[in-house]
């Protein structure tokens, strides 16, 4: 692939991903059925690519991660209704401080000085997401929202571990076990008009062919594969607020403009650092 068919694919991805808000808000399911569906969804959709001259080979990393999706999936969306887009979306970019973390525990990765600047800066943010009373939620939803940075940074330490595995199997599993553990929800969520049915069905084609075509635009640089992808939550509260007129409250702004610039520098620095180790090597 080009480089510039690259950069299109990918800012398209992000543009389509930062539609999960609004896609979210416009169900009238409970975000349990809401979660269910979206992944039995996925399932479908994904299990002939999965399958295409592959074996399902199931390792322990690969039920690690789709327990993590499992618990990403259901945060998000519960989160996203309890709270707004843009505190479900920024927490889910939190993940790099926990990344930081559980790779210093699990894979004996060395924290460095630049990681718990980050980290500092981003629990900043986190603050004034908390302290926000003007459009900012409800508790409840901030308090699981800060679990979509966690299960998220999960699935990438699984990941991580995993290796050689193929990312799709981990996200195949998980949006199975996924669909299985809220069918009951699903269940006695009752019939979806016209309308709602749709947003769902939008809703599982995102989530499972943006991130198959993720995995295929090759041809960008590192630096590239993880700026364009912010497009996501800078865009995804401006849909809520204008199909929908949910406004984040200012300090809610403030938080999420120190999570971003935190996450997108520290990620910056990171790959520069190791361009310059390998110069040097």
């Amino acid at each position: 692939m080009s480089h510039k068919k690259a950069i299109i694919l990918t800012c398209g991805i992000a543009l389509l991903w930062s539609l999960a808000g609004w896609n979210i808000k416009m169900i009238t399911w409970s975000p349990y059925a809401i979660a269910a569906g979206r992944s039995i969804i996925s399932v479908v959709l994904l299990l002939p690519m999965v399958v295409k001259g592959k074996s399902l080979h199931i390792s322990r990393n690969v039920i690690g991660g789709a327990v993590c999706y499992t618990i990403f999936n259901y945060c998000f969306i519960i989160s996203t209704k309890l709270a707004t887009s843009a505190i479900a979306i920024m927490m889910q970019y939190t993940a790099p401080v926990y990344v930081a973390v559980l790779a210093w525990i699990f894979l004996k990765e060395r924290i460095t000085k630049a990681d718990l600047i980050s980290i500092v800066f981003i629990f900043g943010g986190m603050f004034l997401f908390f302290t926000d009373e003007a459009g900012g939620g409800s508790t409840a939803g901030k308090i699981i929202a800060v679990f979509n940075g966690i299960s998220f940074a999960g699935i990438s330490i699984f990941l991580r571990l995993e290796k050689d595995g193929d990312p799709k199997l981990c996200m195949f599993f998980g949006n199975l076990l996924s669909g299985i553990v809220g069918i009951p929800f699903i269940a006695t969520a009752g019939p979806l008009d016209t309308s709602g049915f749709f947003f769902l069905l939008l809703a599982g084609i995102l989530c499972a062919l943006t991130y198959t075509l993720y995995a295929a635009s090759t041809g960008l640089s590192a630096l590239e594969t993880v700026l364009l992808p912010i497009i996501d939550p800078v865009m995804n509260p401006v849909w809520v607020f204008l199909f929908l007129g949910e406004a984040p409250g200012s300090k809610s702004i403030m938080g999420a403009a120190v999570v971003l610039i935190a996450v997108t520098a520290r990620v910056v620095y990171g790959i520069q650092a190791d361009a310059g180790k390998a110069r040097m090597a």
